[in-house]
């Protein structure tokens, strides 16, 4: 019997390993943490396209002001581009699908997949 340990013995052994584990992922999650803070403390620049958009209009109540956004839709053009009409057109002269009686019979086809 003396070829056993001792169970004591291999738990000291065992909870350093999970330590060394702990410790590696804490080291992980703060390199992550100070990454993201670099990144984000970094990023200074005022060259984002949102600095060119005008501020978004208000009412007094704090919701959005709907007569200006009406009117940036209205003002936009309703008329269909010259080559939606192109398209219109190529899909209305399309050939009719083949009739059912010029199809190949499906089930014909299965059988001769399958092999029955």
């Amino acid at each position: 019997m003396s070829h056993f340990t001792h169970p004591k013995a291999q738990l000291g052994g065992q909870l350093r390993a999970h330590r060394l584990i702990a410790l590696a992922a804490l080291l992980a999650l703060l390199a992550t943490a100070a990454v993201v803070l670099v990144l984000a403390i970094g990023d200074d620049s005022s060259t984002s396209p949102t600095a060119d958009t005008p501020p978004a209009a208000v009412r007094a109540d704090g919701g959005p002001e709907e007569s200006s956004v009406a009117a940036a839709v209205g003002s936009q053009p309703t008329e269909a581009a010259p080559y939606d009409a192109k398209i219109a057109a190529a899909i209305g002269s399309a050939p009719e699908p083949a009739s059912a009686a010029s199809r190949p019979d499906e089930s014909a086809v299965a059988a001769a997949i399958s092999g029955h």
